[in-house]
């Protein structure tokens, strides 16, 4: 078991998925709706981005066979898209400056409610705020570094872990927020954005040394100095 291999999924995912950085765009969008309606709209919308994880970790090699994309150009198209997001992290900036929306259900039970307001905004805060082209390349990469049925099982549990971890984030949001603050949170997103271009750099070395292999090894071949 390759238990380095899975925490770095695990952080390059969670990273990528930024609660805590997109937290403060979530509310802006839910602020009309009740606490309890807020914690529902929060577990729909945590449940809809692992199924969307799950979609792209179990058929994102097959959409890339279908456009002709090798997964060695994937990955350095990829790590360039990771990099831009991480840098823009390291800013302090949010991918969106949008302000919320009306969503607010018409008289009902909770989960109605919740539903309703979950279709107004699925998208653009489940897609592509917290499910963009950074989460569905890094999702695809790790799929292909999974070898075997049981790293691929746990590679799921790492999605499931990181959505639950969204969940708890996006359900505690309001006194999360008022907790941390947005000095706290800007400094979050700055050690994620930090996190994802140390991955991106990763991802476009091994995808360097998958297009031309032996450049790099052969880069670091020092020749004896001649006399």
């Amino acid at each position: 078991m390759e238990w380095g291999l899975l925490f770095n999924a695990f952080i390059g995912v969670l990273a990528i998925l930024n609660p805590i950085g997109n937290m403060p765009i979530f509310l802006e969008y839910v602020e009309n709706e009740s606490p309890r309606v807020q914690r529902a709209v929060g577990l729909l919308m945590s449940l809809s981005i692992f199924v969307l994880l799950l979609i792209f970790f179990l058929f994102g090699n097959r959409i890339l066979t279908m456009f002709g994309i090798t997964l060695p150009a994937f990955r350095l198209a990829g790590s360039i898209m990771i990099l831009l997001i991480g840098l823009r992290m390291l800013q302090g900036k949010s991918k969106f400056e949008q302000h919320g929306i009306e969503t607010t259900a018409p008289a009902g039970n909770t989960f109605d409610q919740a539903r309703n307001s979950l279709s107004h905004i699925l998208v653009p805060v489940a897609m592509p705020l917290f499910i963009g082209p950074g989460s569905i390349t890094t999702v695809i990469l790790y799929a292909e570094k999974s070898d075997s049925l049981l790293m691929s099982l746990m590679m799921i549990l790492v999605l499931f872990v990181s959505s639950c971890i969204v969940a708890l984030v996006l359900v505690g949001a309001p006194y999360l927020f008022q907790k941390i603050g947005r000095n706290g949170t800007q400094i979050v997103i700055r050690f994620m954005g930090m996190i994802l271009c140390a991955i991106a750099m990763q991802f476009m070395i091994d995808g360097v040394s998958q297009l031309l292999p032996g450049v790099l090894d052969t880069a670091f071949i020092h020749t004896p100095a001649t006399h």
